[in-house]
């Protein structure tokens, strides 16, 4: 299983750092987990096409998570090389009303054109998507939020938590996880409502007995050498400070 970071920022712009979105590879299959800004591009820095994605799941819709899927679905009706193959997107509840309204408000533009789309809504609970079987529960953001967990055929597995505060569900999808990538959005002095900091984001990685811990979703000014000390006074074990295009082989 290789995961790539493909956005490691916010919604505030930034020349090195994209919005949220994360691919995950395997069995010849492309997963993308959120599409904010910046991560089409980045997708095409990888070789992959709006042909390529075969599932997106979303932690939540605010637009630095999703708002790349409107370009998307705008290129994938491309002639003569418009997409075929079918694709599916896996969000909480809400998602379909609102992917409705999104299509409602450009028409004709983003319809796919030769190609069926399915949108899956999720609660919690766990079922087998393509080649992962995917653990999926409520987060401390918005009531649409969700965290993943993906398991490979291998028994390797990947957590992710979109945005979200301190919460049992994030604890108990982390558990023993080979890898958890968790927002810590803001510096301890400047808690934002639904984000972590360092201190929390490593209480809650220490809690859930994760192998490996990947920091992402930084909002500036993030001093990194700060967050670092913080965290790695909690959580033992091995640490990573995300960056945009950073990749992990599980």
């Amino acid at each position: 299983m290789k995961i790539t970071i493909l956005g490691s920022g916010t919604a505030v712009p930034s020349l090195e750092r994209n919005s949220s979105g994360v691919l995950i590879q395997e069995e010849d299959t492309n997963t993308l987990i959120d599409f904010g800004y910046g991560t089409l591009k980045q997708l095409l820095n990888l070789g992959v096409t709006y042909h390529d994605i075969d599932r997106i799941f979303f932690t939540h819709n605010h637009p630095d998570h999703m708002c790349d899927l409107i370009p998307f679905l705008f290129g994938a009706r491309h002639r003569p090389a418009a997409r075929k193959k079918d694709l599916e997107i896996v969000a909480g509840p809400g998602f379909q009303e609102f992917f409705d309204k999104l299509m409602s408000a450009f028409k004709h533009w983003l319809a796919p054109s030769e190609y069926s789309l399915q949108i899956s809504e999720i609660d919690e609970g766990s079922k087998k998507f393509g080649c992962h079987q995917v653990t999926f529960k409520k987060v401390r953001h918005i009531e649409m939020s969700r965290g993943y967990r993906f398991e490979s055929s291998s028994g390797k597995s990947v957590v992710l938590s979109g945005d979200t505060d301190y919460c049992q569900g994030m604890i108990e999808l982390g558990q023993g996880a080979d890898l958890m990538i968790l927002e810590c959005a803001t510096p301890e002095e400047e808690k934002l409502p639904g984000h972590l900091v360092p201190s929390l984001a490593g209480k809650l990685a220490k809690e859930a007995d994760c192998k490996k811990l990947c920091l992402t979703h930084f909002y500036p000014p993030c001093d990194l050498d700060v967050i670092r000390e913080s965290v790695s006074t909690i959580y033992g074990g091995e640490l990573f400070l995300a960056r945009d295009l950073m990749q992990f082989e599980l």
